[in-house]
């Protein structure tokens, strides 16, 4: 059975919300090099364009919190261009899918 991990995310403006769609792609390519990850989604509310929700599917709910917590998981935000990015969760979960 697979672990969903889901996060709803605000940021302050249009361009904020364009970088953090924007660095999608790289952060995708490092989640594949982590043990148990399975695929992701990143999207924008349509109807809150500030609002951006993540979808990430993992093998085990050990490999989530050991991505959450790895230092790689920041150096990949910052190397896909997401530094200094301000975005605030306003919602985590992490529940069976499967």
């Amino acid at each position: 059975m697979s672990i969903l991990s889901t996060a709803l995310y605000m940021v302050s403006t249009e361009e904020e919300a364009e970088q953090f769609v924007a660095m999608a792609p790289g952060m995708s390519a490092a989640y594949e090099q982590q043990p148990g990850f399975e695929k992701m989604v990143v999207a924008r509310d349509v109807m809150d364009p500030l609002m951006i929700v993540t979808l990430s599917w993992w093998g085990s709910q050990e490999a989530v919190d050991a991505w959450t917590k790895n230092q790689g998981y920041r150096a990949a935000k910052n190397e896909s261009g997401g530094q200094g990015l301000k975005a605030k969760m306003e919602f985590g979960r992490w529940t069976p899918a499967g």
